[in-house]
């Protein structure tokens, strides 16, 4: 049996050497090789979260095609959602789903990359193995684990903003024999802001225990315990005049607090515990459970601005003021039974599961008229509300349940790799408004599938061809039409083709690939009642995409991507949306980030890197008629490994980190009204401290 640690193979759930992995079970829930498997994978390994420096999930995906990273801007201390090929993608750690309050999503999970192994997004459809899930794809997040030989690590930071952290990440056997192994990682942050006001303080621990009683059966306990307790907003909204448009009065600065200081606040706990087993019976048969139980819960208080144009009222805008809380309680459990096998000529690795997972969650959202603000001359303090006076524009409880069986078969002939996934779900939901005791039920039953064929060449080379489909159940404030009835299930189809080269004797992986997924049931206004939708809509997301990751060298490692996407409104309601560009979505993506290490010569010891990432042009509405920007953003590093200049210090490393190196000024987006625009970040600069002994 392999544990992490040592000299051991690439494993799914194990550590990678460098940017380019080799093996994932994201896309087929076995250890697989990614030039096998027949749907892009894009795999971001810690080698390469470090390099950059990424604090955040999103900032740790940022250089991976396909994705938009800043859905609700840089400043977004809660909602780090990331759309992957047009839609919103689910969360997943260790293959199971992590939990999320549906009215606002405002309970969502939000794991430190400090104590993840990679982060890996399967594209495309994929409710063939995980159920109920985005059209556009999934991330699926991978835990450090106990290693068979001891490793250990502690990191200080500082940087721009005030920033002060420190994390530690210690692991190893317990016992001589190896029997018991542990590992816990953990992280504490203070930082301020590039907003005036706004700070940050942030725990975040990861303890784990495995048990190895004999060489074919592990049992790790898998756990995490995060505090967030910020002065500032989930998301700060700015007029569109005087970020997207010019002003009179000048551009807003990326420091200005539109909101309260006194009043702003962001609280969230997140605890969660699980486990991994597995067992192998004989060379045939293996077994495999994973579950976890997870509470989170978030609350909120914020001054928003509600003001397109500052110039029309003199400099002053109009704010709301928001209460918000949520929670969510959750439990998913998944058995995986795997056999691996030949018939005549044909090899099988076949999987059966049964995952089972239910959840209650609930939300309460209260609102208000705040006051008026001077954007030129701001002062705070003015007539700020009472929250418990403002007025509750919603109360929600929700219980979800669902019920997945699937089976899948890895078929492998002469160099084909043929993959045949086939799912039913069941899933079911009782919604309850708590202002009306109004209830809400929705019962969804689905089959859905995936058929991929690859080609594996002595080369490296893997052309493929798959077709997959998914399901997602409408959920959030907006569960019904104007006559009460629940909505169905939104249903995609998506098909891609694509090649991948693994060039034999390098740690490098390119992929190539161009897909087309269609949307239907969703979400359009009725004609008849504005205010409420009918499910009348189809969305059409056509692209390509392509991808490199490499360690061309001992001393250089790249990651580079390109996207364009065709993403369409294809049917609706309103007859205008019809061939109209989904809003927020840029068309086209590049990056490109390259690190050079010198291993000889007088400069051994440092290394210098940079990367620029370019984001198209997105709309802000339906119509097409208000157009967010394109921009490009620089970024830096530069590292120092002190183990070259003296061998007493060994494993001492301190690394300088830029990111948006220029400083550039720019809109993220704008959410669906010109009061409420997002920017980005300005430049940032952290400095790394690292020491790593065995």
């Amino acid at each position: 049996m392999d544990v992490a640690g040592g000299n051991a193979p690439e494993r799914a759930n194990g550590p990678v050497q460098g940017f380019a992995a080799r093996q994932s079970a994201t896309g087929t829930k076995t250890d697989t090789p990614i030039l096998e498997t027949p749907q892009s994978i894009s795999v971001v390994t810690q080698d390469q979260i470090a390099n950059q420096q990424a604090q955040a999930m999103n900032e740790a995906l940022r250089y991976t095609p396909g994705l938009v990273t800043e859905r609700y801007g840089a400043s977004s201390t809660s909602n780090d959602d990331v759309v992957v090929r047009g839609f919103v993608a689910p969360r997943y750690l260790d293959g199971l789903k992590l939990p999320v309050d549906p009215s606002l999503n405002l309970a969502a999970t939000h794991i430190d990359p400090w104590g993840l192994e990679r982060i890996e997004v399967l594209k495309g459809p994929s409710s063939s193995l995980y159920g109920e899930t985005s059209p556009g794809g999934l991330i699926n997040m991978v835990s450090k684990r106990p290693t068979l030989t001891p490793q250990n690590q502690v990191e200080f930071q500082t940087g721009s903003y005030g920033r002060a952290q420190a994390a530690f990440d210690f692991s190893g056997p317990i016992d001589k024999d190896k029997e018991f192994l542990y590992r816990i990682s953990g992280v504490g942050r203070y930082s301020d802001s590039w907003v005036d006001f706004n700070n940050e303080r942030h725990y975040s621990i990861s303890p784990s225990l495995m048990w190895r009683p004999d060489n074919d059966t592990t049992l790790t306990i898998l756990s995490n315990f995060t505090r967030d307790r910020n002065n500032s907003p989930n998301t700060q909204f700015v007029p569109a005049y005087g970020s997207l448009y010019p002003s009179i009065y000048g551009r807003i600065p990326y420091s200005a607090n539109l909101g309260e200081p006194s009043f702003d606040r962001w609280s969230a706990d997140q605890n969660m515990i699980g486990y991994s087993f597995e067992h192998r019976f004989n060379n045939v048969f293996q077994f495999r459970q994973n579950a976890r139980y997870s509470d989170v819960s978030a609350h909120m208080t914020q001054m928003q601005n509600s003001t397109p144009d500052p110039q029309a009222t003199g400099g002053y805008i109009a704010r709301l003021a928001n209460d918000v809380y949520s929670n969510s309680r959750s439990f998913v459990i998944d058995n995986q039974l795997q056999a691996d096998f030949t018939t005549g000529w044909l090899g099988h690795t076949v999987l059966f599961g049964v995952d089972y997972s239910t959840a209650k969650s609930g939300g309460s959202y209260a609102i208000g008229l705040g006051s008026m603000l001077n954007i030129n001359s701001p002062v705070y303090g003015q007539g700020l509300p009472d929250p418990s006076a403002l007025t509750t524009y919603y109360s929600l409880s929700s219980n979800q349940s669902q019920v997945g069986i699937y089976l899948q078969d890895q078929i492998k002939f002469d160099r084909f790799v043929l993959t045949l996934n086939g799912r039913h779900d069941n899933w079911q939901a009782d919604t309850t408004n708590l202002l009306s005791s109004a209830v809400t039920k929705q019962d969804a039953d689905a089959w859905t599938g995936r058929a991929g064929l690859s080609y594996v060449f002595d080369s490296g080379l893997a052309p493929y061809v798959s077709y997959s489909t998914s399901f997602q159940p409408v959920t959030g404030l907006s569960i019904a039409d104007s006559s009460g009835s629940p909505f169905k299930p939104t249903t995609a189809q998506g098909q891609e083709i694509g090649i991948k080269y693994q060039p034999p004797g390098y740690k490098a992986m390119f992929t190539m690939a161009a897909f087309d997924v269609t949307q239907q049931n969703a979400l359009t206004t009725d004609p008849s009642n504005p205010l409420f939708s009918i499910q009348t809509g189809e969305i059409r997301v056509r692209g390509i995409e392509l991808e490199a990751k490499a360690s061309l060298s001992r001393e250089l490692d790249i990651t580079a991507g390109y996207t364009h996407l065709d993403p369409k409104v294809t049917q609706s309601s309103t007859a205008g949306d019809v061939g109209k560009y989904v809003p927020m979505i840029p068309r086209d993506y590049a990056s490109l980030w390259a690190f050079y290490t010198f291993r000889d010569g007088p400069a051994a010891g440092f290394g210098l890197g940079g990367g620029v990432r370019f984001i198209g042009e997105n709309y802000m509405d339906a119509a097409n008629t208000v157009a967010i920007p394109s921009y490009a953003l620089f970024d830096a590093a530069i590292s120092y490994d002190f183990g070259q200049y003296r061998r007493d210090l060994n494993g001492l490393k301190l690394q300088i980190n830029a990111t948006n190196l220029f400083d550039k000024y720019y809109v993220s987006t704008c959410v669906s009204s010109l009061s409420y625009c997002v920017l980005g970040a300005p430049r940032k600069v952290l400095a790394t401290l690292k020491y790593s002994w065995n």
